[in-house]
């Protein structure tokens, strides 16, 4: 994480310094341009008052220079914003005020940039007559189109942001394993990266680009690369992996080329009604170009990244079985004597104590057996949930101050989950929220909609002491939860946790199937 933070402050002065580069270039690109048809204009035979009462109206301090500098001073404030304050903070997923905020403020200063480029700027025309004869200026707006600038503006800033994040993933990688191709794939993007921004610092015309049909030219082609990249990675890769073991997949592929000719033969002919108006243009841009892009960062995100994230998933899930494993010291001998002491519990007519040992066996039964599996029956996941909070109720004296509260949604039809992802949330509160010496609550909430389960626990929280040892022990199983959403989850789970001296509240939004 340190040679990514170190790579983020050094980027900052590069594409600062690129910016001005680029900046200072169109200015000298601009001067030079305006000197050269002065003198045309006067080859030409043309008056110096006739040139002075055209250009009455401009001026090149206000028209030319303080748009370009002021323009690119905003939309670089706009990606500044967005890079480094908002990204972050939707990584994150801290969807907040501020958060909003810095959204607002980027989109804004990304508008601002066009629109104060488009009210100052203006380009010197050679005016002609009919018969084409040279004989004079006309001033014009600089921006024909200011709504397809903003959007390539944003578009840009997105793109930067995609390709940048893909970059420190990679070396996230290679810190990680140590591996050559994380290596090789590293300087590719860094030589890349650096080919395209010396392309535009010299050579490069950003807004040409815009107003010559570059963004729906480019919108297009990013849609079809897209397009194809998700027809390789999800359909016709996978099922060539697995063609061998099941033969029966050629309407896979039968899918996949359908949908790759009709994906091309749509977008080629929006491309030629809408942009080149009926004219042709070559096949080989709109098929094989982004089909070869879509197919080569299918095969990258495939071998580079996806074997990563099944790696994890394999070691964590591992990890869990070694320390279930030790967990499991003669489980006959310990169902024998559960059974022993419930039977006894009964014969002594003691049925609070013999309902809490078969809780409390149904509960081992789950560790043992449900809790290795990928994946269990939301009831399952509830009923422990309930063994749990009944041998806790059992446990408290009624005379402290301790108020419960469940309201938990039973699913009517069967529902999905990985194991022992919400019971953790619970274990914690009890642990870290029930005092006997002072007034404790714990409230817990499961809901469901058609997709999604909503789980809430919020609980007081009572402070160890100094000479407490659990002090400094984070939360029952927490870290461990965090990861398996993570690795099990990744995208379809919102995780929000807040503490303060008082209490603590855990929201977990989870997309169940």
């Amino acid at each position: 994480m340190r040679s990514i933070t170190t790579i983020r402050r050094y980027e900052l002065f590069i594409v600062l310094a690129a910016a001005a580069a680029y900046v200072i270039r169109r200015l000298l690109e601009s001067a030079r341009s305006f000197y050269i048809d002065i003198g045309r204009v006067q080859k030409a035979g043309v008056s110096n008052s006739t040139i002075l009462r055209d250009l009455a109206s401009f001026d090149y301090n206000q028209n030319v220079i303080f748009p370009t500098i002021a323009g690119g001073v905003l939309f670089m404030a706009a990606w500044y914003v967005f890079h480094y304050h908002v990204f972050p903070r939707i990584k994150e997923k801290r969807y907040d005020t501020q958060t909003k905020m810095f959204i607002a403020l980027s989109v804004g200063l990304t508008i601002g940039s066009i629109l104060l480029y488009d009210f100052f700027k203006k380009e010197i025309m050679i005016r002609s007559d009919d018969q084409g004869n040279i004989v004079g200026f006309w001033p014009s707006s600089g921006v024909h189109n200011p709504l397809i600038s903003i959007v390539t503006a944003l578009l840009s800033i997105l793109i930067y942001e995609a390709f940048a994040q893909l970059y420190y993933r990679t070396i996230e990688l290679y810190e990680g394993q140590g591996q050559l191709r994380h290596q090789i794939l590293k300087y590719l993007m860094l030589a890349l990266a650096g080919s395209c921004l010396l392309l535009w610092v010299f050579v490069g015309s950003i807004a040409n680009f815009a107003m010559g049909g570059g963004v729906l030219m480019t919108l297009v082609l990013v849609s079809l690369m897209v397009f194809f990249h998700y027809v390789f990675y999800d359909l016709l890769i996978p099922r060539y992996d697995s063609y061998w073991s099941n033969p029966h997949t050629e309407w896979y592929y039968l899918l996949g080329i359908l949908s790759y000719s009709l994906g091309s033969l749509f977008f080629f002919f929006l491309w030629r009604q809408i942009v080149t108006r009926g004219a042709p243009y070559p096949f080989l841009f709109f098929v094989l170009l982004p089909s070869a892009i879509g197919l080569t960062t299918a095969f990258i995100r495939r071998y580079f990244f996806a074997e990563t994230q099944k790696l994890q998933t394999q070691v964590l899930r591992k990890s869990t079985e070694l320390d279930t494993l030790r967990t499991q010291v003669n489980p006959h001998f310990l169902f024998n004597a559960l059974n022993t002491l419930y039977a006894v519990a009964l014969k002594e007519s003691s049925e609070k104590t013999a309902d809490g040992i078969q809780k409390l066996g149904d509960m081992m039964r789950f560790m043992l057996h449900e809790n290795n599996q990928e994946r269990i029956p939301l009831r399952k996941e509830i009923e422990y949930l309930h063994n749990f909070l009944d041998l806790q109720r059992m446990r408290l004296d009624e005379g402290h101050e301790i108020e419960i509260r469940v309201n938990i949604q039973e699913p009517e039809r069967d529902k999905y989950l990985a194991p022992m992802l919400l019971n953790p949330f619970v274990e914690n509160a009890f642990k870290h929220g029930i005092s006997l010496r002072q007034p404790s609550w714990v409230y817990i909430t499961l809901a469901l909609d058609a997709t999604k389960l909503y789980f809430k626990v919020h609980n007081s929280l009572h402070r160890k002491t100094g000479d407490d040892p659990e002090k400094n022990k984070p939360g029952i199983g927490l870290d461990n939860v965090r990861k398996r959403l993570d690795l099990l989850y990744p995208d379809r789970h919102t995780l929000d946790i807040q503490a303060t001296e008082s209490d603590y509240f855990v929201s977990l939004v989870l997309e169940i199937d």
